[in-house]
């Protein structure tokens, strides 16, 4: 009796000559059954699907075998509810290549494998045929059609001897003109492993022309050719599609713009833009800027990935610090404040030393600070101390000064030429406790769901941040204002900025908001796909894809466009000083002018008050 649902089993050792050995020798069909499972397909785990009407001798030989196999298998009753059954299994066992999915039946299958989920995709598929009438149309049966290696196995006549029937095997190449072909008679040293069963339906496209989803809107993947009329693609995907279109032999036709001017999000229980249509089998696969999301994985078929990147987020570059700071830039506010304890801790050790002599060298605090001042401004000393230990400590001092005043004036020169920026933001955390706002053209990424939804505090205030806005001008804008961040995907981001609206003093932020994998997506249970990840892999193996990235970001920025920007905010051409340049030592002048105005009213106020006291 036929299993109603799915059972795992372990084998256990059972005694031979069990099942259909006690019976009469089956004929040489069913036979080769036991040869494909104990030949290329032994140790293979498997699922089994039984069709309910086998007669009882197929039955009781397929019994047989599945009780001698060496692997753990499955069996599924094909008179079930496939719709039923395919909910309550694991994604493991519906799709991929973990097991090898065989179905042994009678009458036609494909009652069954209509109702199953999409999800239901085995790499692996055979079909073994109990029935004296062919079935090989099965094969081109659109149920099948997202299979990657399919084999049906029924009964053939030869014709030199017709009395005998043998297996023949058959296969379906969806890209030829005669798509059901034999593969040969089964033989247990021409089948000896899996590989030589489940040949390679795909090996060439035969001139197929594909139908992309594409928008040329996505600097540098993918636009509109400078050199090419309309409709002609440049960019990163174009080299992709011509390296591999030379070896597996296709055409491929773009799409300029999605009908709705969408990216591709799933919106009320729709997909849009150019998920769209391909969810809708408008076209066979999109090539254009998506990241892989398990939301867009459970719809469609994403290639390998080709290239990580995220969506950056490009602002203005803050102003300059006014010029005038630049005298105390040469040093930090510690090493200033460092400076000012030990002048003050140097002018208590000399005036006491000057207190201790016989004859007072320098004669009290007054003379003493003057006296020190001069080494900090690089004057001559006109004396030195008479005491060869107080010689010593003032050579010390003036070796300090030497030291100091160099380092200072070497970084002054620096400091009064190149303008002095503050500290830029560039991380998510800084940026969303900042006072900027963020902006993003909504074209139906899902960038803004996902940041307003986000468990990221920092994320999700920038969610709270977003302003949206219907064009890329309105959206750019608020970015050259000075108020927001705009963002967009990295690469293209960049692009835009720098040469469309030419926005040289801005820059990109060094992280990046959801960075993730690239990748192509086709419809769901293509076949063919692993043909393209197969030529993914060995583009992005070869270092071709980095390249490409590389020489088509150039042709927008220019080259070493990287190296530039850096050098942009550390190197001027050579000028000449400037008034504006030399704010800060007229302002050191007017501040100690202005203290020397203080003192000299402090000493005739004191001079009064002596007077007035002497009278």
């Amino acid at each position: 009796m036929l299993l109603s649902s799915l059972l795992w089993l372990s084998v256990l050792p059972f005694a031979p000559g069990t099942g259909a050995q006690n019976r009469d020798t089956p004929e040489s069909h069913l036979v080769s059954l036991r040869g494909i499972l104990e030949g290329p397909l032994a140790g293979w785990k498997a699922v089994f699907y039984l069709d309910p009407s086998l007669e009882a001798p197929v039955w009781e030989y397929v019994r047989g075998l599945l009780v001698g196999r060496n692997a753990s298998y499955v069996l599924v009753d094909l008179g079930s509810d496939g719709a039923l059954w395919s909910e309550e299994q694991p994604k493991e066992l519906l799709r991929g290549n973990f097991m090898v999915h065989v179905v042994v039946f009678q009458n036609d299958p494909r009652p069954f494998f209509e109702a199953v989920s999409l999800q239901w995709n085995p790499q692996y598929l055979l079909f073994f045929s109990a029935s004296n009438v062919t079935k090989n149309n099965l094969l081109l049966e659109d149920t099948f059609k997202g299979i990657e290696r399919l084999l049906l196995v029924e009964k053939t006549y030869l014709t030199s001897s017709a009395s005998r029937p043998v297996s023949g095997m058959f296969t379906s190449f969806p890209f030829e003109e005669r798509k059901i072909k034999s593969i040969g008679i089964w033989s247990n040293t021409k089948f000896a492993s899996k590989e030589d069963l489940f040949v390679d339906r795909f090996e060439s496209f035969r001139g197929y022309e594909f139908q992309l989803g594409t928008w040329f809107d996505d600097f540098p993947y993918l636009h509109q050719s400078k050199t090419k009329p309309e409709g002609y693609g440049d960019g990163v995907e174009v080299e992709m599609l011509d390296a591999m279109a030379r070896v597996l032999d296709f055409k491929y036709n773009f799409t300029t713009e999605p009908p709705d001017l969408k990216w591709g999000a799933f919106e009320n229980g729709s997909w849009t833009g150019m998920l769209g249509m391909v969810h809708r089998e408008e076209k066979n696969f999109t090539v254009n800027y998506f990241v892989i999301t398990g939301e867009r994985v459970d719809a469609f078929d994403a290639s390998v990935s080709y290239w990580m990147e995220g969506f950056g987020m490009s602002m203005l570059s803050p102003p300059p610090l006014p010029k005038w700071r630049g005298t105390y830039y040469s040093f930090t506010p510690f090493v200033w404040l460092s400076l000012a304890v030990t002048f003050v801790l140097v002018l208590i050790i000399i005036s006491i030393q000057d207190m201790l002599q016989p004859e007072p060298f320098l004669g009290g605090v007054g003379s003493t600070w003057p006296y020190l001042l001069r080494a900090m401004f690089n004057n001559s000393i006109p004396r030195l101390p008479k005491a060869h230990w107080q010689r010593l400590f003032v050579g010390s001092w003036w070796l300090y000064c030497f030291i100091v005043t160099t380092a200072y004036t070497a970084n002054l020169i620096a400091f009064l030429t190149i303008p002095v920026f503050p500290g830029r933001i560039q991380t998510v955390q800084q940026l969303a406790e900042s006072d900027y706002r963020v902006s993003m053209f909504d074209y139906g990424e899902f960038v803004p769901g996902a940041l307003k939804s986000s468990r990221d505090p920092y994320y999700r205030a920038l969610g709270e941040k977003l302003d949206l806005y219907p064009t890329y001008d309105g959206s750019v804008h608020p970015m050259l204002e000075g108020t927001h961040a705009y963002i967009e995907s990295y690469s293209y981001n960049r692009i835009l900025i720098f040469v469309d609206y030419e926005a040289d003093n801005s820059y990109m932020l060094r992280e990046q908001l959801y960075p993730g994998h690239l990748c192509w997506y086709f419809q769901k249970n293509t076949a063919w796909k692993y043909k393209f990840d197969h030529g993914i892999r060995r583009l992005v193996e070869s270092g071709l894809i980095a390249h490409w990235i590389k020489v088509k970001t150039e042709d927008f920025l220019g080259r070493d466009f990287e190296r530039r920007q850096q050098l942009q905010d550390k190197e001027r051409l050579n000028q000449a000083l400037s008034l504006e340049h030399l704010q800060g030592v007229f302002f050191i002048l007017a501040m100690s002018w202005a203290a020397g105005v203080l003192v000299f009213a402090g000493e005739v106020l004191r001079h009064r008050c002596l007077l007035q006291e002497l009278e």
